[in-house]
């Protein structure tokens, strides 16, 4: 298996500015309300997390449980979609430290991924495999090829085994590196064999640090360039850091903060 020649996630001229859970600057994460902000600001990518329900139906959403972003406690797995669609995904979004909760009570309902799929027909998709059973890239490859978004997906996961499954039923779909090959990239190249590896990915995506380790360097750009893999970095906040990245040459930023991305863009006249 070898990753496809084409990757529309490698950007030769500036970073893919990836909203993390849609646009969160001014709408709770992963409502139809931060989509929809995301496309209006036309962003290159929608970076989002599959969970599946109680009644295996795959919806965005990121956390284990509801109890951090939602009126209702307990893990996404336990509630079927119909169940979900009475929880208040805007429930705990504020915007002055929770003095006031602005989205309360607006019907904000978990997305499904068809539902993300038929209204946002030509945007571009990073999709997290958060669960662990088996079933879930089986169901996720099932609902790329019926609404044939082979070409406009990038999967990852932080589970090894699901993100193998899933290029067994779906070779020729781009995904990111596990974390297990990303670590195992970072060995080869420190006795600089990087070269020697035959990548099944498109994409390493990576915090800028990790455990007092820094991970992005030119070094490690160059090195994955050229196996033509993408480097995305998660998840960036600040101009300092926006503009080093850019300096460096990666190729997409995942972000809460699409806003102030965009804006340093348009200041160094990349967009």
């Amino acid at each position: 298996m070898k990753t496809p020649q084409f990757n529309p996630f490698r950007s030769p001229h500036r970073p893919l500015v990836m909203g993390h859970r849609g646009d969160q600057t001014v709408s709770p994460e992963n409502t139809l309300l931060a989509l929809k902000n995301a496309a209006l600001l036309e962003l290159d990518v929608i970076e989002t997390d599959i969970r599946m329900t109680k009644d295996n139906e795959l919806i965005l959403f990121h956390d284990e449980t509801l109890d951090r972003t939602t009126n209702k406690t307990g893990p996404v797995k336990n509630y079927t979609l119909d169940e979900l669609n009475q929880v208040d995904l805007g429930y705990s979004f504020t915007l002055d430290g929770g003095k006031s909760f602005p989205a309360r009570g607006q019907n904000w309902k978990v997305v499904t991924l068809r539902q993300a799929f038929d209204l946002f027909p030509k945007m571009h998709f990073n999709l997290d495999i958060k669960n662990v059973d088996p079933i879930v890239p089986e169901l996720l490859a099932k609902i790329i090829i019926e609404y044939s978004r082979e070409d406009s997906i990038l999967v990852g996961s932080f589970h090894h085994f699901q993100i193998k499954k899933f290029r067994k039923i779906l070779p020729h779909v781009h995904t990111s590196a596990s974390p297990q090959e990303v670590r195992r990239f970072l060995t080869f190249q420190t006795l600089f064999l990087e070269r020697i590896i035959t990548p099944r990915y498109s994409a390493f995506q990576v915090p800028i640090t990790h455990q007092n380790r820094t991970i992005v360097t030119k070094r490690f750009v160059r090195a994955a360039h050229a196996k033509n893999i993408a480097v995305h970095v998660w998840v960036v906040n600040d101009r300092l850091s926006f503009e080093y990245l850019i300096q460096l040459g990666v190729d997409g930023i995942f972000t809460d903060d699409p806003w102030l991305l965009l804006e340093v863009l348009q200041e160094k006249e990349l967009i």
